[in-house]
């Protein structure tokens, strides 16, 4: 069931901060004066890729569990690379949906660049929060410093018990 509701809380999260992240990548391609489709598709992808990794994160973020800034720094990172591919996977398959003659299609390319950027980086950080549940060998500094201590009655050999 937590598996669930955080898939979509990510899906959620993702996709808000996927669609800021194209309207942040817009703003910087306005304003810095930027000419080139090639820049502006960057930077929808990339836009869309952080957002979407950003949003994935927070959604899986474990709050039971607390692995170095090095591992929050790779997770974040993984994501957000797994968003811009999906960004621009998302893209070309919108970008391929248009009718060249007449009319647009009904989704633009760049409805497809968020939906691919949410889809990847939501389907890495289910992997990764799978991965974490199953607990494959992580050493992970356990939270437990409240349930820990002597006031609460636990014991010497129940602190250090791995669980």
């Amino acid at each position: 069931m937590a598996l669930a509701a955080r898939t979509v809380m990510g899906l959620l999260s993702a996709s808000v901060l996927s669609v800021i992240g194209i309207g942040v990548a817009w703003g910087l391609f306005v304003f810095f004066g930027a000419a080139a489709h090639a820049t502006l598709l960057t930077l929808f992808a990339a836009g869309a890729g952080i957002g979407a990794g950003v949003g994935g994160y927070i959604a899986w973020l474990r709050f039971d569990h607390v692995p170095s800034w090095q591992g929050h720094l790779g997770t974040v990172l993984a994501l957000a690379l797994a968003g811009a591919g999906g960004a621009w996977g998302g893209f070309q398959f919108g970008a391929s949906q248009e009718v060249a003659c007449c009319t647009g299609p009904a989704i633009t390319p760049i409805t497809y660049t968020a939906l691919g950027a949410t889809a990847a980086a939501n389907v890495l950080a289910l992997a990764v929060g799978v991965v974490h549940e199953i607990n494959l060998g992580r050493k992970w500094v356990a939270f437990r410093a409240v349930a820990g201590s002597p006031a609460f009655g636990a014991s010497r050999d129940e602190r250090h018990t791995p669980h």
